[in-house]
């Protein structure tokens, strides 16, 4: 295979994924965010799927960012929500919410920046440290 079929064939799987992400779950999502396309400047729809940052976010207001490089998913929170694993073997780092579109849903787990392993035992918007009573060590 040449590099130029290479570069179509990751072309197609990615518009593939994007055409599917719509109706699969998280875990599925987060399970093949290897062919989740990255994230650039452009039209963005809601539940459009984007990895950027090392993270995986699903856009939550439609928006065009053909003008303004800069709202990239983990920085113009407003406009897109990160991924959160529901089981541990899907658990993705700690990223803190911005608001109720993004917070932690009870039972979605996440690895926090000391590096252990939470369950969400309550929707919050907290970490652990701030709010011990909404997770669990796992």
């Amino acid at each position: 295979m040449t590099r130029e079929q290479a570069i179509a064939l990751r072309a197609q799987m990615e518009n593939t994924f994007a055409l599917a992400a719509t109706s699969m779950t998280a875990e599925q999502i987060i399970a093949n965010r290897i062919l989740c396309k990255p994230w650039t400047p452009g039209t963005y729809a809601l539940d459009d799927v984007r990895t950027t940052a090392g993270g995986i976010w699903r856009c939550c207001q439609a928006h065009d960012s053909t003008d303004n490089p800069a709202w990239t998913p983990d920085a113009e929170r407003a406009l897109w929500a990160p991924y959160h694993g529901t089981t541990p073997e899907t658990a993705l780092p700690w990223v803190a919410p911005t608001g109720a579109h993004d917070m932690y849903k009870q039972g979605e787990y996440m690895l926090y920046t000391d590096g252990s392993l939470y369950r969400c035992l309550s929707d919050t918007a907290y970490s652990p440290v701030e709010y011990s009573a909404a997770w669990e060590a796992v």
